[in-house]
């Protein structure tokens, strides 16, 4: 027989209504990356939308051509890049509690190290959580085929409290995994979401790089005039001969 482990959970203070938990840092690490996805697409098409074709007319020659093809090629690929970055912060993935042992998730391995009990509650690891929650589940098992056959009062009475306290531990550790699972994904997503940070921002230093070969290439020199026209609008400065009067 077992006996029911403490609660850490419940031994506590009562939850706040309004603290806010790993599932619901999900959600809000998901609404930035939508947020930075719109951002980007009202950048490309500020950039991309009717600003060449007015500057189209003021190509010239195959170098200004070619020049303003390159901008404008890593202007969009800058801008398809950060979107399809922010997207993977978008896609639904799947969390493991073998997860937590990956490169990745060294920021919560350290948050968990500071206070196991807050994460793997009366066990010492997680193997050992995983290890607890079969070991009730297999004793609530045989508790449960023993109570089905036992025929005298005072042992049923006595499975049954064996099989309560089996089944409250099992569901505990279960749990448990349950919270570090949704505490693994939201990791997950908060990497993903800080990764997509750094891929937008070079994504925008390939952006403006085309943005300035594009306009590179679209601008007109009006500092360099044909001599022939630069003289012909120069005033003459010497007198002028008086027109001859008719008669």
């Amino acid at each position: 027989m077992t006996s029911p482990l403490p609660d850490p959970v419940a031994a506590g203070p009562a939850a706040d209504p309004s603290a806010t938990g790993p599932a619901d840092a999900v959600t809000d690490l998901r609404a930035t990356a939508r947020w930075t996805i719109a951002a980007t697409a009202a950048v490309g098409a500020l950039l991309l939308g009717g600003g060449p074709l007015v500057a189209v007319g003021r190509i010239h020659g195959w170098a200004d051509a070619a020049t303003a093809f390159g901008g404008l090629a890593l202007a969009v690929l800058g801008i398809g890049w950060a979107i399809w970055q922010t997207g993977e912060a978008l896609t639904p993935r799947l969390a493991t509690l073998a997860d937590l042992r990956s490169p990745g998730m060294a920021g919560l391995r350290e948050a968990v190290a500071r206070d196991p009990s807050a994460y793997y509650g009366p066990y010492a690891s997680l193997d050992e959580l995983a290890a607890g929650r079969r070991l009730h589940e297999k004793v609530a098992a045989e508790l449960a085929v023993r109570l089905a056959r036992e025929q005298d009062t005072d042992r049923t009475r006595v499975l049954q409290q064996g099989l309560a306290d089996a089944r409250a531990n099992a569901e505990q550790a279960r749990a448990l995994q349950q919270r570090l699972l949704t505490l693994i994904h939201a990791w997950a997503v908060r990497n993903a979401v800080r990764r997509a940070r750094v891929h937008t921002l070079a994504a925008f230093v390939v952006v403006t790089l085309g943005a300035v070969l594009f306009l590179t290439a679209t601008h007109e020199d009006t500092s360099a005039q044909p001599a022939g026209s630069a003289r012909a609008s120069v005033a003459p400065t010497g007198p002028q001969p008086a027109a001859p009067v008719p008669r």
